[in-house]
């Protein structure tokens, strides 16, 4: 392969895929995400039978929001933990990169959504090649994960895709500049005014952003299922995305003068979209070196349980009564 194709194929691999499909389980492709929770017991109309009960239900629900120069930003607002406790809306807020928003977009963030903080994870060359754009009255912290990205694998050998991804799921809490990162996000939730939200997104706002979400949502009492549904919606909000990144991606393999084969298809969809196995390669990174995630939010991260208890109050409302 010439100097200049590998240059070209490489570009093509960091500008179309990080953030970093093939989707283990069914995502609904719906705006709104929407499951039930049993919160409270009551007896409901004047003909209710004694000792008999109808079950109040509150909607567990986070919200797609639809912006013509990101196509996976989420408000969690909505989203019910195991305590029956929601978040509320319009303070925490993923995303992928924000360098393409339009007026509207700015607009809607900052006056619908009250975005206050932006959090970029991306690596430093990235935020350099394609900056956020300045929103008014919206703070800009670099936190990058990543130093640098790693060279990347043959993709014309079985499983590097995966490989390639479930190793960068390894390394970004594994190595002292990914602790660095999701404390600074941290940093900035704690921190946060009441009345506004603060954004953290990478690239594609599945990985990167991806792993700050199940740091997040596990400060505020999320189980896996909950956490691995939200995961996993970015296979369903990237799917146009993916789509034309993958023909860019094969369109470089093939003027590389390599042929395209099922393999390396397959290898491009496995960085382009998530996984059960990425999110299970961090969970057990973090099992084994902290035990467990409450551990890696204490020792890994530096939150104590007062901060904890203040993430808690900041963004969750009061549980529900029984």
């Amino acid at each position: 392969m010439n100097k200049r194709v590998s240059t070209l194929v490489s570009a093509l691999l960091v500008t179309t895929a990080l953030g970093w499909q093939q989707p283990v389980m069914n995502v609904a492709a719906a705006t709104h995400s929407t499951s039930t929770t049993k919160v409270a017991k009551a007896k409901t109309g004047k003909h209710a039978k004694k000792g008999k009960a109808t079950h109040a239900k509150v909607t567990s629900t986070s919200t797609h929001i639809k912006l013509q120069g990101a196509s996976n930003a989420r408000d969690l607002g909505g989203y019910v933990n195991q305590k029956g406790q929601k978040i509320k809306a319009h303070r925490l807020i993923r995303s992928n990169s924000l360098s393409k928003l339009t007026k509207s977009d700015q607009q809607k963030l900052t006056k619908t959504y009250h975005v206050a903080t932006d959090v970029d994870l991306r690596t430093l060359a990235e935020q350099k090649s394609s900056p956020d754009v300045a929103m008014k009255g919206v703070k800009l912290v670099k936190a990058n994960v990543f130093k640098n990205f790693a060279a990347f694998p043959d993709f014309s050998k079985k499983n590097a895709g995966v490989k390639m991804m479930e190793k960068s799921y390894h390394d970004a809490i594994t190595t002292a500049q990914g602790r660095k990162a999701y404390k600074s996000l941290f940093h900035q939730l704690l921190n946060n005014p009441k009345n506004k939200a603060v954004l953290w997104h990478c690239s594609a706002g599945k990985d990167r952003a991806g792993m700050g979400t199940v740091f997040v949502l596990s400060a505020l009492n999320f189980n896996k299922k909950a956490i691995a549904k939200d995961y996993l919606k970015s296979n369903t909000y990237l799917a146009n995305d993916n789509k034309a990144s993958l023909a860019k991606q094969l369109a470089g393999w093939k003027a590389s003068g390599k042929p395209v084969t099922a393999t390396v298809k397959g290898n491009f969809e496995a960085m382009n979209g998530v996984q059960m196995a990425y999110l299970n390669t961090m969970y057990k990174a973090i099992d084994a070196k902290y035990g467990n995630m409450q551990n890696f939010l204490h020792k890994g991260l530096g939150l104590s349980n007062t901060q904890l208890k203040q993430l808690q109050a900041n963004y969750l409302t009061t549980a529900a009564k029984k």
